[in-house]
């Protein structure tokens, strides 16, 4: 915090990756500090009155000032980051090893991967998370609802809302049958729902399976001198149209309680659009900046994993949705309903089927909406 000296800062970090569940606590007892990182469902905290919109002069830097998407014409998260959200990182040595011998391109080509690397005695797929990284076991279902369902259906959300759609409808069942197949095919570890996030991503740097699936965050935790060699491919879509799900924001939010609107303002901008801020996260977690001040300095080796995300989104020919639950404004999802999707992933990890999954998520809704 040493960049901000004309601002005196306190530090408060969430005791786990569920960044909205630590906020909402904090919130109910009206400690919600002035200014947050966006990783979370800001659409509910928007919906309780909980943030204070941004200024039109506040989103002058950004190369995307709408990010995630107005809610009644007003942005309530700096678009700060743009973060590839459907990435598949696998091992090459296993893909190698499996004859596998290019990246899959099409759903066939992803599941003839799976097949040819459980023949060769590998596991295929490191999916997981237990207890309080329930988002981790969430993951994939965000990432095949983004591709395969407000993709194709970009009012999903919104029919959802007014009863005209139904997380029953076939298109969203069929988006969380891969996640019933993978599991019934015992294509996984079999430590899925025994793993925390960070014990998830070392297993899977320990050589666990061949494929993980997760954001381009994971690419910064691969040392420069891993073992063996890791690459990345976009998740291929059911239907064969390409599709990327990224998630531009992660940005600061102010809380409506703050007493000097101005100053958190100030500071959420000035924070957002620093290039050594913007340099450390895109080193760190394969954050793509969106201030148009950022270079990259001409000295900086990245990592060629992160060099990769940032080629899959330079692809012009992908079309770019949304990274399901955490859209904001119409496209929304009723508030709860993140937390409820992440209980179910890992309900599906223990053998729940897709139907089933769908309509408790249905009866989730209903219960939601009164």
């Amino acid at each position: 915090m040493a960049d901000f000296p004309q601002f005196k800062i306190t530090k408060i970090v969430a005791p786990d990756l569920n960044i909205g569940a630590f906020l909402k606590q904090l919130a109910a007892t009206d400690q919600l500090p002035d200014v947050m990182m966006s990783n979370f469902s800001t659409a509910e905290f928007i919906a309780e009155g909980l943030l204070l919109p941004f200024e039109p002069e506040d989103l002058e830097r950004f190369i995307d000032p709408v990010g995630l998407g107005y809610t009644d014409g007003k942005q309530y998260a700096l678009p700060m980051l743009t973060v590839y959200e459907s990435g598949v990182f696998y091992n090459k040595d296993m893909f190698e090893a499996a004859g596998i011998t290019s990246e899959p391109e099409t759903w066939e080509e992803f599941i003839n991967a799976a097949l040819a690397i459980a023949a060769s005695g590998e596991t295929p797929f490191v999916i997981g998370g237990a207890g309080g990284d329930a988002w981790a076991a969430g993951w994939p279902i965000m990432n095949l609802a983004s591709l395969n369902v407000t993709g194709p259906d970009p009012t999903f959300n919104q029919r959802l809302r007014t009863g005209e759609a139904s997380f029953t409808d076939p298109i969203f069942v069929e988006a969380l049958r891969p996640y019933e197949q993978l599991v019934a095919a015992g294509w996984l570890t079999g430590e899925e729902l025994n793993l925390g996030y960070a014990d998830l991503q070392q297993s899977f740097l320990d050589g666990a399976a061949a494929m993980y699936p997760m954001g381009s965050f994971f690419a910064g935790a691969v040392p420069m001198d891993h073992p063996f060699e890791i690459g990345i491919f976009p998740m291929p879509t059911l239907d064969g149209t390409k599709r990327l799900a990224t998630y531009t924001s992660g940005g600061p939010a102010i809380s409506a309680a703050t007493s000097d609107p101005a100053a958190a303002r100030l500071f959420s901008v000035e924070f957002a659009t620093n290039v050594e801020t913007n340099l450390d996260d895109l080193i760190r977690d394969a954050h793509i900046a969106n201030n148009k001040l950022f270079v990259l300095p001409d000295d900086v080796e990245l990592h060629p994993l992160i060099t990769e995300v940032i080629q899959i989104l330079a692809d012009q020919s992908a079309q770019q949705v949304a990274f399901y639950t955490f859209e904001v404004g119409d496209d929304a999802l009723a508030a709860g309903l993140q937390n409820e999707i992440w209980i179910q992933a890992q309900e599906m990890l223990a053998g729940r089927s897709a139907e089933e999954a769908a309509q408790a998520l249905q009866d989730a809704l209903e219960d939601l909406s009164g």
